[in-house]
């Protein structure tokens, strides 16, 4: 009796296992794998004491992880942008330099990071110019050694699902209203949250 009663257990365990995962299965061997997870780790900013309309010198460092949710789907990220914006004001733009794709296996999460430095508002490379009124506001509410940036990517890359399929994607992670608690007087500081924040990643074919 306690040999069939381990067996019932057994095959129940495969059945709710089976049932559970059938449907990401299913979804996956269709050609509609889940898009990356992406959490925010760390966001610093510098410089913003120094900020005018004429100077930035301002620098921010972005710290992320990437995780593959499929079971079976490999992803591979070809290239990344990055942006830091403010008040969906976009404050600066950084390519990050990737020499191999990034191959997330599945269920494989790794680390990501960049950098954004702007020495000028309006003429600074391939930067885009900042409006005076978002000046005007980061001035102000850097004042209050608290201020609210957003980090937005794109993402290209290809998604394999086996030997069959491999499509090509573009993907938009948005990580909204990051709080940065400043050191007054210093134009320095790094994020609230001690736990990593998920972003929000929309996926498309390409």
């Amino acid at each position: 009796m306690a040999e069939l009663a381990g067996l019932l257990m057994f095959l129940l365990l495969c059945t709710i296992v089976v049932f559970t995962c059938t449907p990401s299965i299913l979804i996956e061997l269709s050609g509609k794998p889940k898009p990356p997870m992406v959490e925010i780790l760390g966001l610093s900013v510098s410089g913003l004491n120094n900020i005018s309309y004429k100077n930035a010198s301002s620098k921010w460092g972005v710290e992320l992880a990437a995780k593959n949710p499929n079971i079976f789907s490999t992803l591979y990220l070809d290239h990344i942008e990055g942006m830091v914006l403010f008040k969906d004001e976009v404050l600066g733009v950084s390519s990050v330099k990737i020499n191999k794709a990034i191959v997330l296996g599945p269920r494989e999460h790794k680390f990501v990071s960049f950098k954004v430095w702007r020495k000028d508002w309006n003429i600074d490379g391939d930067q885009p110019s900042v409006k005076d009124w978002v000046v005007d506001n980061l001035v102000m509410e850097q004042s209050r050694n608290k201020i609210n940036f957003s980090v937005q990517m794109g993402v290209w890359g290809q998604i394999k699902s086996g030997w069959w399929l491999r499509k090509s994607v573009i993907m938009n992670p948005r990580c909204m209203d990051l709080s940065i608690n400043l050191v007054k007087n210093r134009g320095f500081g790094m994020l609230l949250n001690k736990k990593p924040i998920r972003c929000y990643v929309p996926m498309l074919d390409r």
